[in-house]
């Protein structure tokens, strides 16, 4: 069967319904008045088992399929693994850049416009057209790793070398 990152996403989700459908339904059960069919909370749990089951063999096929699909991030290659876990990293700092950009008016603080004499005031460590190049850059690395996941979630592969379990039906 050949898969993409995009039906393995969709699959985990529907699992991940699944197994909270069951999860949902257990409490409920323990429990009921006459004449109130409510299931048995042994069949549910059961049930509950056998979703959680399914979904923890579609999260290891994803990391199998994340590992083995490579993408070229800024003329640098990974795995689509490693940039999943890069992407969230670099959205920060592109954050922590656009954040130290805004000038943002402290309410009682003295600010670099203090002019008494003796008065220490705090210098900036880069001008601000330097921490939006930062940005920039910063922002760069991110659209490229996004860019580079969309793309490697686009790439087709066989799932027979990704898992051997027989139940994931996609």
């Amino acid at each position: 069967m050949t898969i993409n990152g995009y039906k393995l996403q969709q699959a985990i989700r529907e699992a991940i319904a699944d197994r909270d459908t069951q999860a949902a339904r257990f409490e409920p059960a323990l429990s009921y008045f006459p004449g109130e069919p409510k299931g048995d909370p042994r069949e549910i749990a059961r049930r509950f088992n056998e979703a959680e089951r399914r979904l923890c063999s579609l999260q290891t096929a994803q990391t199998c399929y994340n590992l083995a699909v490579k993408v070229t991030v800024m003329g640098q290659s990974m795995s689509l693994c490693e940039a999943i876990k890069l992407v969230g990293g670099a959205g920060r700092l592109e954050k922590m850049f656009r954040m130290a950009g805004s000038e943002k008016k402290e309410r009682y603080s003295y600010r670099e416009d203090t002019r008494q004499e003796g008065t220490i005031v705090a210098q900036k460590t880069l001008t601000l057209e330097e921490i939006d190049a930062e940005r920039k850059t910063a922002h760069r690395w991110a659209a490229a790793l996004r860019t580079a996941i969309a793309s490697g979630n686009a790439t087709e592969r066989e799932l027979r070398n990704i898992s051997d379990d027989e139940s994931l039906s996609l």
